[in-house]
């Protein structure tokens, strides 16, 4: 049989041979020119057709996918395997707001903090939803958002324990994830969090060193926040839960840009070499006080935080995002994925609430999802079959040509019709996170 390339590999040179990646499996190969195998390597892969015994590596290249039978049609299949995935009624994941109440006020906060705590007929018609669901997924996962979370723990704890003994009953995969300021994220809340609610994935956002975290990130009363979160930290950072991952987020101005160097530093004292631990740098955006990145300067920062990460040695969750399959493609796309407010809204993006096509339903009395049908596929009518570039495009089983329906549903509001953007920024990122790979532990 021959075969032939998969056009879904990014091959990226390297000062020791070449990385390959390929965008369907989430592989990478390393491929060293000191390799007495790597001169006929090139040569054979120069060809359009090839079999497997022309190169001792062509097997291991087959099973990862970097090369495909020659009469596979792959923008078809994938296409087809893409429009499954979306249409199956296999899992669901639900991105929770307990309370859109915090207590910070972040210089650049979206939110009005206009729902107070989730209502206890709210709370049983969510575990009345998640009693009716568990049974019939494979898997079922909560992201509990907000306002700040752990306001609403009393209704984080219900719901929980209710999930909990609702997979175990159905033997059903069950994770949750937190998205937290940090502040109420004790010692003893952490506990309780991964021992009875199953709570494995944590991102908290801390604004650089102490000074300049404190001027961002205040109390609802103006005290100061940073060695509270970072006692926090501290401890899950020490903590003997393997299965635990975190993500330190920075939200970056121009302000305090300078400081990501120290800042980095910083969070390397503190997780030291621990793999559970991933940093992750984005640009502040909306509003703010302090002066926002242009967008040249969003750009270098990336390659900085690469090279910062690099050089301490922290893990960067952007290799993550930009290198796992599963993961490029905004929530907000995914026909599984609602958000649920406090008092049973039903959205689909984080931070669109003021967006009138992003109230997609509510959550019935009865535990069931009552659906606004043209506000729903606004956001997750697939655009790949729309923009012909996009079906060639070698890394469109990282971004399924949403990686971010917002600006669609904005652009098709203010045009008439959708126009999506060339995006070579997004590919030549993937490139950057391919070939510093191996520092970040993403092989």
């Amino acid at each position: 049989m021959n075969y032939k390339k998969s056009r879904y590999n990014v091959t990226v040179k390297t000062e020791d041979g070449a990385r390959l990646f390929n965008a369907r499996t989430g592989a990478i190969v390393e491929l060293s020119n000191t390799d007495p195998l790597f001169p006929g390597f090139e040569e054979a892969w120069r060809h359009e057709t090839f079999q497997l015994s022309d190169h001792e590596w062509f097997p291991v290249l087959k099973d990862a996918m970097f090369i495909i039978p020659e009469d596979t049609n792959e923008i078809p299949d994938y296409i087809a395997s893409f429009n499954a995935r979306q249409k199956s009624t296999d899992r669901v994941s639900l991105i929770v707001m307990p309370t859109e109440e915090c207590n910070f006020r972040c210089v650049y906060c979206y939110e009005s903090f206009q729902k107070p705590k989730m209502s206890e007929e709210i709370q049983k018609a969510l575990k009345d939803y998640i009693s009716n669901n568990m049974g019939r997924v494979n898997g079922f996962s909560i992201e509990w958002f907000g306002g700040e979370p752990l306001l609403g723990i009393d209704v984080i704890r219900n719901i929980s324990k209710h999930a909990v003994r609702e997979a175990d009953k159905y033997n059903a995969a069950f994770n949750a994830t937190i998205t937290t300021n940090g502040y109420l994220l004790t010692p003893e809340v952490f506990e309780e969090a991964v021992k009875d609610w199953r709570l494995l994935r944590y991102q908290i956002t801390i604004d650089g060193p102490r000074e300049f975290h404190n001027q961002r990130r205040i109390l609802e009363s103006g005290g100061p926040t940073f060695d509270q979160v970072i006692s926090n930290l501290r401890y899950i950072a020490k903590s003997d839960h393997p299965e635990v991952m975190y993500v330190v987020r920075m939200n970056v101005d121009r302000d305090n840009l300078k400081t990501v160097p120290e800042f980095a530093r910083i969070v390397k004292d503190i997780v030291g070499d621990d793999k559970r631990a991933r940093f992750y740098v984005r640009p502040t955006w909306g509003k703010s006080q302090f002066d926002l990145l242009t967008n040249f300067e969003t750009r270098s920062l990336r390659k900085q935080i690469v090279d910062i990460c690099g050089e301490v040695g922290l893990y960067l969750y952007d290799s993550d995002l930009f290198l796992n399959p599963a993961l490029g493609m905004c929530y907000a796309a995914d026909p599984h994925s609602l958000v649920i407010g406090p008092d049973g809204s039903i959205y689909k993006c984080t931070s669109a609430f003021e967006m009138p096509e992003n109230l997609v339903g509510h959550l019935t009395a009865e535990g069931t999802i009552h659906l606004d049908v043209k506000n729903f596929s606004l956001w997750v009518e697939s655009s790949i079959e729309k923009y012909p570039q996009c079906r060639r495009c070698a890394v469109l089983p990282i971004c399924n040509s949403a990686h971010c329906p917002k600006n669609e549903v904005l652009r098709l509001r203010e045009n008439g019709t959708p126009n999506h953007p060339v995006c070579p920024p997004y590919k030549e990122d993937i490139k950057m996170f391919v070939e510093n790979a191996q520092q970040e532990g993403t092989n």
